[in-house]
């Protein structure tokens, strides 16, 4: 995993909670960060396949600052960290990953998540994700069929998503990420 790719604040943090957030994977940009070493991640987004009750989580985690809650979800900052706690019922494809403590889902389950997510926001910080995979790991024709095989049972509408991976108007208007070296 390349440590490098968290702030000092967010790395602190985690050996903070590890123990206290077992049925939590870590994914998103920052899990996808951790095992390419593409960009800076500051945020910390976990999910988990099971429910939970979100008043026992706070418990736990102990925000400085709670951001939204429902059910089966948590948005708070710790530390000067923002931290996302999902419900999230699709369920991984392959096995997770341990680093110090905390499950990180594998780059493979990220990247088709990336893909969904792409067809509903368009983040720059995306679109970078799906590069840095295509660059570094997969070919597009391994990631669409990374993508169908994660989501294969969803309605998701494939055309839209496909429209979606080549339209740039609202990632444009977003700053880069933090890139880091090869």
């Amino acid at each position: 995993m390349h440590n490098q790719v968290l702030p000092v604040q967010a790395k602190s943090l985690l050996k903070h909670i590890a123990g206290e957030i077992n049925q939590f994977y870590l994914a998103g940009g920052t899990g996808l960060a951790l095992q390419l070493g593409h960009r800076i991640s500051e945020d910390l987004g976990f999910f988990s396949e099971k429910t939970f009750e979100t008043e026992n989580l706070v418990s736990l985690v102990g925000p400085d600052k709670i951001i939204s809650t429902r059910p089966g979800t948590l948005n708070c900052i710790k530390e000067g960290v923002k931290l996302s706690f999902l419900f999230y019922e699709i369920p991984l494809c392959f096995h997770v990953h341990s680093w110090k403590g905390v499950n990180v889902a594998a780059w493979q389950d990220i990247v088709a998540e990336k893909i969904k997510t792409i067809s509903q926001r368009g983040a720059k910080k995306d679109f970078w994700d799906v590069y840095a995979v295509i660059k570094l790991c997969a070919s597009l024709e391994l990631v669409s069929e990374l993508f169908l095989k994660r989501f294969v049972d969803s309605r998701i509408n494939l055309y839209h998503v496909l429209k979606s991976l080549v339209y740039f108007a609202d990632a444009e208007n977003e700053p880069d990420p933090a890139l880091l070296p090869d």
